[in-house]
Order: structure tokens, then sequence, then C-alpha cells
């Protein structure tokens, strides 16, 4: 599978339509999703799969398109973008209930043409508070929520 069809099957397949069971045959079983890792979730294919099922069990009535992908034979990069509802608990703010709108840089590194490294940057507008998070640089994540 060529890199950009790999990225586009996880966003649209997997994050889109929760088809969970493709992380399996996309992604190596020791992968590192740096996302994943920065709120202390667990390693390999398992971490990112609780983190698809954690984005879309707290973003509700999720809307999700791609905007650009760029590849090579070892990494693939994806700029997308995604809208719903702040159904629960997401990034450590609470449920708030209201529309949420971000864009996604997302980053894969391939060994043997599947994912063994997943960062992403994310800067998302929710409810007039801008959310910003790298996850080579959890340390800086910055939300106006938290600063408050």
């Amino acid at each position: 599978m060529r890199p950009a069809h790999l990225m586009e099957t996880y966003l649209i397949d997997v994050v889109q339509r929760g088809r969970l069971d493709l992380i399996e045959s996309l992604a190596q079983p020791d992968m590192v999703d740096e996302a994943n890792m920065a709120f202390g979730g667990q390693p390999g294919r398992d971490g990112l799969t609780a983190h698809v099922f954690g984005f879309r069990k707290n973003i509700g009535a999720l809307a999700l398109s791609i905007d650009r992908i760029v590849d090579g034979d070892q990494a693939v990069m994806a700029q997308w973008s995604f809208s719903g509802t702040h159904d629960g608990p997401w990034l450590g703010i609470p449920a708030s209930g209201e529309r949420i709108q971000g864009t996604v840089f997302s980053f894969f590194e391939l060994k043997e043409a599947r994912i063994s490294r997943y960062r992403l940057w994310l800067h998302a507008d929710l409810g007039g508070d801008s959310i910003v998070f790298d996850s080579s640089h959890p340390e800086a994540y910055s939300d106006a929520s938290r600063q408050s």
C-alpha cells in the first residue's frame, strides 16, 4: 500500500468510520503514538486503537475532511480538518457539549510499509477557546480553558 493510501485509509476508514480492526494491518505491533503516550496511554497498536476510540467517543457527530496528503517512501503527512460536538473529556478538557472544529497535521513514519511512529500537530477551536497541541512537545500543550 502506498503511503498516501495508508494515510487515507487511516483517516477515512479508521478515524471517520470507526474501523478500528484495520489498525492491525496498518501499524507495526510496537509502533509509537506520541499523542496517546503524552496523556499516559499504552504503547503499540493498542495505544493507537485507544487514541482513535477516545477521539471518536468524545467528539460526537464527527465530520472529517482531508485537505492534503504528501508522501515519500518512508513517511507520509496529511493535513485534515474535523468538526463535531465536544461530548466527552478530550485533551484533559471536560465535555462542554459545544461545537468543536480543528485542523490537524498527522505524520506517519513507516517501517515495512506500516506505521512505526505517529505524531501530530493540532489546532482546534472550542467555544472560542484555542487549543494547540504538538505531540512532539506535549509539555507546551496550550488551551485557554486550562489557563483560567
